[in-house]
């Protein structure tokens, strides 16, 4: 599990620094040259985190390392927080003249000139931090391991239902509508692959849900199955999640031959839609094997995915990838208060 978090702390991190987001905030105080150096040293320390975990109970000063490591981890967690959060409040003020009541106290009023200078010198004393860190990992003679791939250790995750709240997703009706009417077009492939691609935190298993939940993709499915993939695209653990999808039944017993049988009975000769949720894995081999699994279904079914990887989607699809970009201002800006205000709002009712 200590793999899993640090490897989790640091991929947050370097997602936190791809996010829009922070994109604009950064370049609102001229940091840029300070964050993409920041991200190649987080992406050198990363690349041999598995290694380094594989190894630490044999090596105490390999243990030591890593833990000063996951305190930097933390503070430039912080720090890229901070700068978002600065940003978010200079906006409002922009916007609204001023900064009141409930949205107040989220934010510290800062001169911005004292504000970038203050910035500036965290994420130098982090870069140093890392920097050291990183030419340190040199003496322990690690080695970089792919994660997503399979094999080894993986970050943890939180796995993912199919279940919505409209009103809590903001700004994605036209990308739901594109989707929708992707699905509804008439297709004489046996089976289409429509994956949604997007950087951590943009909302593709949001909008996978509400295409999963709409009216008129429950009229064009006779089943509907959803399943959050295994980082590693485990073949039996992702079958066993499908079926537990569609009848809650319990498959561990179940070796892979009868997992697949199972499956077939499931879906066999029945227009599904299927979603497999945040896949990383780019073995084309294990997806070849899934997607044998499911030959069985009717014509039209389709599989939406939703991954971060434009290359996972490329082995996968058979439809054009949907690249989700990010909220337009106002709805940032409208999602932002509705978190803020519904907080505040809790908060008053506690």
């Amino acid at each position: 599990m200590a793999e899993s978090l640090l490897f989790g702390v640091a991929q947050g991190v370097l997602g936190k620094i791809a996010s829009p987001a922070l994109q604009e905030a950064v370049a609102i105080y001229n940091v840029e040259d300070q964050i993409r150096e920041l991200r190649e040293t987080l992406t050198a320390i990363k690349a041999v985190l598995s290694d380094a975990e594989a190894q630490k109970e044999k090596n105490d000063r390999l243990q030591v390392w890593l833990d000063r490591l996951q305190h930097v981890f933390y503070d430039a967690e912080d720090v890229l927080d901070e700068i978002e959060c600065e940003a978010l409040r200079k906006q409002v003020i922009s916007r609204y003249g001023s900064v009141k009541g409930e949205v107040h106290r989220f934010f510290s009023l800062s001169n911005p000139l004292m504000f970038r200078v203050k910035i500036s010198q965290k994420i130098k004393e982090i870069r140093e931090r890392l920097s050291k860190i990183c030419t340190e990992k040199d003496q322990f003679g690690l080695n970089t391991r792919r994660t997503v791939t399979g094999g080894g250790p993986t970050p943890s995750r939180k796995m993912t239902y199919s279940l919505v709240n409209k009103l809590d997703v903001v700004g994605r009706d036209d990308d739901k509508e594109t989707i929708i009417e992707m699905l509804m077009q008439p297709d004489d492939k046996n089976l289409s692959v429509l994956p949604i691609v997007g950087i951590g935190g943009m909302g593709k298993t949001a909008l996978a849900k509400l295409v999963y939940n709409d009216d008129r993709v429950k009229e064009q499915f006779e089943l509907q199955l959803w399943v959050c993939v295994p980082e590693d695209f485990n073949l039996k653990k992702t079958i066993d999640g499908i079926i537990k999808d569609a009848r809650c039944q319990d498959l561990s017993n179940f070796d892979i031959q009868q997992s697949q049988n199972a499956l077939q009975d499931i879906i066999k000769d029945k227009k599904f839609l299927l979603v497999l949720d945040d896949v990383w894995c780019n073995d084309r081999g294990r997806w070849k094997d899934l997607r044998d699994s499911l030959a069985e279904g009717a014509s039209g079914s389709t599989i939406i995915v939703t991954t971060r990887s434009v290359e996972v989607a490329s082995i996968m699809h058979t439809h054009p990838m949907h690249n989700l970009k990010g909220l337009s201002h106002e709805d940032s800006m409208i999602l932002f208060k509705k978190w803020a205000f519904d907080e505040n709002e809790k908060e008053a009712t506690c």
